[in-house]
This record gives C-alpha cells, structure tokens and sequence, in this order.
C-alpha cells in the first residue's frame, strides 16, 4: 500500500516509524512531516487548507491509505473530505470528532450514556460562570470547551484562583475562540491514565494505555503543556481496574456512538482518573496522544496496517492485539521558555549517537533540515523513548540517552516514570 501520514509531531513520527516497518507498507510520505520523519518517509510540504491540491497529490502518488494525526484536522471535517473522493482515511468523522472538539459534547455525551465523569456546569458567558464561583466547592477545574492543544485546563484551588482562570479564557481569550464557551466541574482525586482503543461501527479492541506528564517541571510543578513524558505499564494499574474500564467506560461508549449514529473508525483516547470510587472519564481525544503514542508503538508487535485494514472494514472484533511486555519511557526535550516563548532554529547534535544506545529510539518532533543541519522549530523538539525489563531499567537508558544529545537550548524534566510505578 502506498500509505500517507498528516501531521509533523512525534505522535506522527512514531506513526511512520510503526507503518515503515509493515510488510504492507510499499512507499511511505507524510505532510508537512519533520527532519526525523524525513529519514524513512518522503515528506512533502503542501497546504492542508488546500484540499483539492492534497486530493490531488493522492491521486498522483495512487495514495492508498490517509492516516490523520493531529485532532485539528479531523475538528475541520478533514476525514469526510477525504473518504468522499473515494480514498480510504483512518481518522473519525467530523460529527464523531466533538467528542474531543467540544467538551460540552463529550460531557452530554457520558451524561446521557450514563458513564462516570465529574460532575459540571457549562457557561456561554463571562458573567454566569463568575456567579457560579461564589457557590460551588474548592477546588474545581474550569475548562475551554475547544481544542487548546492539550493547555486549556486549569485547576483552581480558591475563588481567586478560579476568577483568575476564567479571565485567562473567557476574557484574556488566551485560547481563542476554544475558550468561548467553559465547563467546570468538580476536582475528582487519584491517578490519571490514558487509555487507549481502536473503534469501529460494531466494536473496539484495546491497544494500552500510558501515563503521562503534563506539567512543564520537576514534581508536577509549572504550566500545563502538552506533555513532557509518560511511561507505561504502572503497577497501580490492575486486572479490577482494567476490567471496570472496560464494563463501564469502553462497551458503554460503543454502544453510545451506535445509539448516536456517530461513525467513529479511528483511534480513541480516554482522559481517565482512577478514584477510589473507580474509573471516571476526565475527557475523550480522538486520535493517539503524543507523546503516548511514541510510548505505545513502541511495545506493538500487531502489523499496525492490519489493524487499521480491520478497522476500517468494521471488523476489529476479528483481530486480537498483541504487545510486548516491556517497559516503555519517553521523555520529551522541549525548548527552553515552553510553554510560553521559546526559541527556534538552534541545531541538535549527536541525536544518532544517542539512538546507537540499545533499546532506544529518538522521535522527533519540532525539528527541521537546514543545510543537512537538524535544527529546532517548535515548543516540543524530541521524544526520547527507551524500551527496557522494568521502568526503572527504562528511565536509566533514556536518561543516559539524552546526556548525549549536544543542545544546550533544550530542557527536559527528570522524574519521567517515578510517579505510579
């Protein structure tokens, strides 16, 4: 198959990296792509707002199979597009996207079908929500009801806390038109995990889970970023926990999407908080999350074509996923000043040295070629990922990894993997 990856990340870049290695997989080209993805796959730099001119390159190339990455292009309606020129694309429907695309939809949506999440209120308007402040319990979360790149979540503490996120969304429009509309909800307590499953018309089967870091610093300290690491497995999480997951969280979300006629063919990702309640669903992604893809594949032994070729023909309960039982670690290498204002075009070097390292493999993220030179170009630069017998094996190896990559612009947190384990 002559196969096509949308996105430039890591996330996309552990995508190529698991396609490049299928038998099914003839050529391989990705847009925009990255220097990394550069190396096994053709990367092209066309204008994605540009649909006719992406149709048009698909036809050419006699592109077979559209694997979309990032969840912008499935909010825009991009996986219809695609499907109704005739050509095969791995990514839900616009309509089924919400789940991730608004938090309000996602919210009605394990409402109606009656699987834990928190409890909350939505506000259309500044004034509304800020009444609200003065009534409810300490601590909430406020959240911008759109896409925010992972960053539009904040945990207030006190009512001085919680005006001050409200004006950050509502009234700062730090987010843009995402931060429109709010829910806030209760703070639920535990751990959190990322979940992960292929669905279908007609079912779901699982591929794992990782857990990830969200805060920029050391101890969970600093702004929400769009993850710095994860690892997986934990030994928190059990055969009761996997099972409840399972019984009240992923059959009641197939039978969900059924009752609504949402037609989901894709990857979904479950936000979880394991409480001491159970499981609740903090909030759904419609596509693999970065970097817990990068930890994820890393451990796939199933043909990852093969599952996307079920997947797409409704047929997911025909197939078994298959993993290796390894420890994975990934640690994110992000500019100096992310999430806020950083720097670009600083060069990286000895990136192949530290992929020479036994269990090791670098995704990069934002980074670029510049006269042969790999140069950086956004916030999160690379995915460090280490496979080892135990996590702790693992960190050591990714550690020891990242020690030999010269970039002194780069920063990266360095407790990846001791929460949970």
């Amino acid at each position: 198959m002559n196969i096509l990856v949308l996105g430039g990340g890591g996330r996309e870049h552990a995508i190529c990296w698991a396609v490049k290695k299928s038998s099914k997989c003839k050529s391989l080209f990705c847009i925009p792509g990255n220097a990394g993805i550069s190396e096994i796959a053709n990367c092209k730099n066309l204008d994605l707002n540009k649909k006719n001119e992406l149709i048009r390159f698909c036809k050419e190339e006699k592109i077979d199979l559209v694997i979309i990455g990032p969840e912008q292009f499935l909010e825009e309606g991009l996986s219809d597009y695609i499907r109704s020129k005739g050509i095969r694309v791995f990514g839900p429907s616009k309509k089924a996207s919400m789940l991730e695309t608004s938090k309000a939809f996602a919210k009605r949506f394990l409402t109606k079908n009656k699987i834990k999440t928190a409890k909350y209120r939505e506000f259309k308007t500044f004034d509304s929500a800020l009444e609200y402040l003065s009534t409810t319990k300490y601590p909430i979360v406020i959240k911008a009801d759109g896409l925010a790149a992972g960053k539009g979540v904040i945990i207030c503490k006190t009512k001085n806390e919680a005006i001050s996120g409200l004006n950050i969304i509502m009234k700062k429009k730090k987010f843009g038109s995402a931060g429109k509309k709010v829910i806030i909800e209760e703070y639920l307590s535990g751990f959190e995990v990322s979940y992960f499953a292929f669905f279908d018309k007609n079912s779901f089967t699982k591929l794992g889970y990782a857990l990830d870091h969200k805060r920029a610093f050391n101890n969970d300290k600093g702004p929400n970023t769009g993850g710095m690491g994860c690892f997986s497995p934990t030994k928190k999480m059990t055969k009761d926990i996997e099972n409840q997951i399972e019984k009240k969280i992923l059959i009641p979300t197939s039978i969900g999407l059924k009752k609504d006629n949402l037609i989901y063919r894709g990857i979904l990702f479950f936000g979880l908080m394991i409480t001491p309640k159970g499981p609740y669903v903090i909030e759904y992604n419609v596509r693999f999350g970065d970097p817990e893809c990068q930890t994820l594949l890393r451990n796939l032994q199933t043909d990852i074509l093969k599952i996307i070729d079920y997947n797409l023909k409704d047929k997911l309960s025909d197939i078994t996923i298959r993993n290796k039982k390894q420890s994975v670690v990934c640690v994110v290498v992000a500019s100096k000043g992310y999430p806020g204002n950083y720097r670009k075009n600083k060069i990286l070097k000895n990136i192949s040295k530290a992929q020479s390292i036994k269990g090791v493999v670098v995704f990069h993220a934002g980074t670029s070629l510049e006269k042969n030179k790999i140069i950086s170009s956004g916030g999160r630069v690379l995915s460090v990922t280490a496979q080892a017998n135990s996590i702790i094996n693992a960190r050591k190896i990714a550690y020891k990894a990242i020690a030999l990559i010269d970039w002194k612009e780069g920063f990266f947190r360095e407790d990846i993997g001791q929460k949970n384990i």
